[in-house]
């Protein structure tokens, strides 16, 4: 009787011991959540701080940004040939941050992109995503509606007044991409607040601008088609557009090595892809920076 009452009290002090060690265990787990909760809640404060402190070197920006480990991409990938609402890898923008819906980013694009957010408007400067990830069929419709004279350009029906081919494809790639080139394909790219060089020159779009200028670095972003005047050719210069280095860094460097002008079809005037040699004179001729 005293072994099986001492049994039973051993038992139940290990039972006690048990519970006890799992309450442990879910305290500890909810103290790490809260921790992780803490770290980026200070990412955030820290990104706003950061933006009245001293620039930063290009350099020294570039090597202070963790690159993803996982970049390496298929061809259908590099040429926006997905679905970016089916890929995991993706997240639908939240229309605080846009002026649409439907919107997607790779997510840790998004993720810099909302640091950035909230270090402008700590500075009073509002940005606003007007475009991001658009795979091969969304740049076919733009491409094809410029191309059919379904959509006017420079106040001009294209189909009509420039039968060359070639001269109205080099008419359409001064702004827009041909579909498999775009770096819009990749997710790690956003158009903001305006497609108008007219916005970028009066006071508010000015004030956006130059914050961009003197603090998207420190997120991560580039821009990609400066001033003609720093580039031999290609787009003209986009004051709106702008890429998450630390991704689209990778993906520019695996388009050059795997993409190739037979995989560049599938659309109208594709023929003219490799006479204007598309892939040197649009895809890589960017910001130095951006490299």
């Amino acid at each position: 009787m005293i072994t099986y009452n001492l049994e039973m009290k051993l038992f139940k002090s290990s039972k006690f011991l048990i519970i006890i060690l799992l309450m442990l265990m879910v305290g500890y787990y909810l103290i790490l959540k809260k921790d992780d909760y803490k770290d980026l809640k200070n990412k955030a404060v820290a990104s706003q701080s950061d933006s009245s402190s001293p620039k930063k070197s290009s350099a020294e920006t570039k090597n202070n940004i963790a690159f993803p480990l996982d970049t390496a991409k298929s061809i259908d990938f590099l040429m926006g040939k997905f679905n970016p609402a089916k890929d995991t890898s993706f997240t639908l923008v939240d229309p605080e941050y846009a002026s649409g819906v439907d919107f997607y980013l790779l997510k840790t694009t998004y993720k810099a992109f909302m640091q950035m957010f909230y270090a402008a408007q700590h500075d009073g400067v509002k940005l606003q995503i007007i475009s991001a990830t658009r795979n091969f069929t969304y740049q076919k419709n733009i491409w094809e509606q410029k191309w059919t004279g379904g959509r006017i350009v420079d106040g001009k029906n294209l189909a009509k007044t420039e039968p060359d081919h070639q001269k109205r494809a080099e008419i359409i790639l001064k702004y827009s991409s041909m579909p498999g080139t775009s770096r819009h394909h990749w997710g790690t790219d956003v158009d903001l607040n305006n497609m108008n060089d007219s916005y970028f020159t009066g006071a508010t779009g000015k004030k956006v601008y130059d914050w961009l200028c003197a603090n998207a670095a420190r997120y991560g972003f580039c821009q990609p088609f400066n001033s003609k005047k720093m580039r031999q050719n290609g787009y003209e210069e986009e004051k709106w557009h702008w890429s998450y280095l630390p991704l689209s860094k990778c993906f520019l460097e695996q388009y050059q090595r795997k993409v190739h002008y037979d995989d560049i079809k599938g659309f109208a005037g594709s023929e003219t892809a490799e006479k204007l040699d598309v892939i040197k004179n649009y895809v890589l001729s960017i910001n130095k920076d951006c490299y």
